[in-house]
């Protein structure tokens, strides 16, 4: 995103309505910028100034005071003929489609393309075509607007707004009247299409249930512009109560880290939880006598802390901006966060999920350190949690080995018999693992697991998933069973 081209540039911007004794001021000291291919949402109650600020960037009105430049051409003292020039670098979009009835599906689109110097007729229907297609609308070429559906004529009016690739494209609240499928599988459409065109997308909605499809959320709000943080925490913490916020002095806050900069580092106190709201970071492990391991990668939307603040209190891995990525990250602190989990069983619930994947993805990537991140990734994500009651039997010695176990909460046992019925023993705890090199050949465990004294909580990967890591490694099965003897077992 670093190197992509500036679309939007707006500095200092500031917008009245009326004159004298009547002028009010509507837009107040608005800095903003939008790049090639970024979906930007703009949100905030009726009345903010949202739709102003949009008229201001579409050309619709004249800049009075401030900077407001579009692919850099500055608007600020452009004249009606500069503005409407500047207008058929857009696409627009609004809630109502205004495709005029008389005219088919294939002519409504067209009249984008009529209006763009050296307009090819047989070019246009080329064109006219291939985007009726790309929305899923090549069988109503011919078919005129009052046969479509409310969500059809949506996806003709995006089709419209994006037939000649525009650089920019403006939406007003695009979804105001189509139901949750239609709206979303709309907007959906438009992220992927603008994205492939190399556009850039301002959309002002009302409508929560697309917000988690922005690459960044922009709230007005008194005509001034800020981040939507509750909005933010809205998407990562399903059951979020904006009531909560009321109840403690340190309210959440953004900061902004630079390449390569280390947010938090493996080993310090854990107090804050993080919500990446823009740029990337990359997750960072450190395992005694072998390099650092690389074993996740954040984008916005993703969040982090959280393992710190719910086990041992300390922070177990260290994450870093990116290269060339600059990061904003909003900071709760630990009274917020405990709050947040304390109020709902969905955000307990999906916090502890996500805890419980990375705590499964950082030790098994110590266990195969060959196998790429992200395949770890997805196995985690696929695993089962199941709980066992005190002294339970978890495998059973001379069953077929066929599951991978970690230790979540509480310990086991680990029991091995010989012919004569004597066992030998070692305990196993929270953050150990079991499963040995039989699970590769598909042989038998060569031990028994009970729980110990207590309920003990275990992570589970089937023999399938958890093999398919070790084939995608770089590890042959000699030094896998090595690993797996030496790392998961001692025994």
């Amino acid at each position: 995103m670093t190197n992509s081209q500036t679309i939007i540039s707006i500095q200092n911007l500031n917008y009245f309505f009326g004159t004298g004794e009547l002028q009010k001021q509507v837009l107040s000291d608005i800095n903003l910028q939008v790049k090639a291919k970024e979906f930007v949402i703009l949100t905030g109650p009726s009345g903010s100034g949202k739709s102003t600020l949009l008229s201001l960037i579409g050309c619709l009105r004249s800049v009075q005071k401030g900077s407001l430049k579009i692919l850099g051409q500055e608007l600020n003292g452009s004249n009606r003929e500069q503005l409407v020039q500047m207008r058929r670098n857009f696409g627009y979009i609004t809630q109502s489609s205004n495709l005029l009835d008389f005219l088919t599906v294939q002519q409504n689109i067209q009249m984008s393309l009529e209006l763009q110097p050296q307009f090819s007729p047989k070019e246009a229907r080329t064109k006219t075509a291939a985007i009726l297609e790309a929305v899923g609308l090549a069988d109503k070429l011919n078919a005129y607007p009052g046969n479509l559906s409310g969500g059809q004529k949506q996806r003709v009016a995006i089709a419209s707004a994006l037939v000649t690739q525009p650089k920019l494209v403006l939406a007003d609240e695009p979804t105001a009247s189509l139901d949750k499928t239609a709206g979303r599988n709309v907007v959906a459409l438009m992220h992927r299409l603008a994205k492939e065109h190399n556009s850039a997308v301002l959309m002002v909605t009302h409508d929560n249930r697309i917000l988690d499809l922005a690459d960044r959320i922009v709230n007005v709000e008194d005509g001034k512009l800020g981040l939507a943080l509750n909005q933010e925490l809205s998407l990562v913490l399903p059951g979020f109560d904006e009531a909560l916020l009321e109840k403690v002095a340190t309210k959440p806050m953004v900061l902004t880290y630079q390449s390569e900069e280390v947010i938090v580092r493996q080993g310090d106190p854990a107090s804050k939880f993080y919500i990446l709201l823009e740029g990337e970071v990359d997750i960072l492990q450190e395992f005694p006598d072998e390099p650092t391991r690389l074993i996740n990668h954040l984008s916005r939307g993703d969040y982090f802390g959280e393992v710190g603040l719910l086990r041992d209190g300390k922070r177990t891995a260290t994450v870093r901006v990116a290269r060339n990525s600059e990061v904003k990250v909003m900071v709760i602190e630990e009274e917020l966060f405990r709050l947040f989990l304390g109020n709902s069983e969905l955000t307990k619930a999906d916090i502890v999920r996500h805890l419980h994947q990375r705590v499964m993805t950082s030790h098994l990537s110590n266990a195969l350190p060959n196998i790429d991140p992200s395949e770890i990734i997805a196995v985690a994500s696929q695993a089962k949690i199941i709980r066992y009651g005190a002294n339970s039997i978890i495998v059973q010695q001379g069953e077929v080995a066929d599951k991978f176990y970690l230790i979540l909460e509480g310990e086991v046992e680990a029991l091995v018999g010989d012919r004569h019925d004597e066992f030998t023993s070692c305990t196993l705890q929270s953050g150990e693992y079991f499963g040995n090199a039989q699970l590769v050949n598909g042989e038998k465990y060569p031990f028994t697991v009970r729980a110990g004294l207590s309920e003990v909580e275990m992570m589970i990967i089937d023999r399938e998933n958890f093999c398919s890591l070790i084939f995608k490694s770089n590890t042959n099965q000699e030094t896998v069973a090595s690993v797996l003897r030496q790392r998961l077992m001692n025994l």
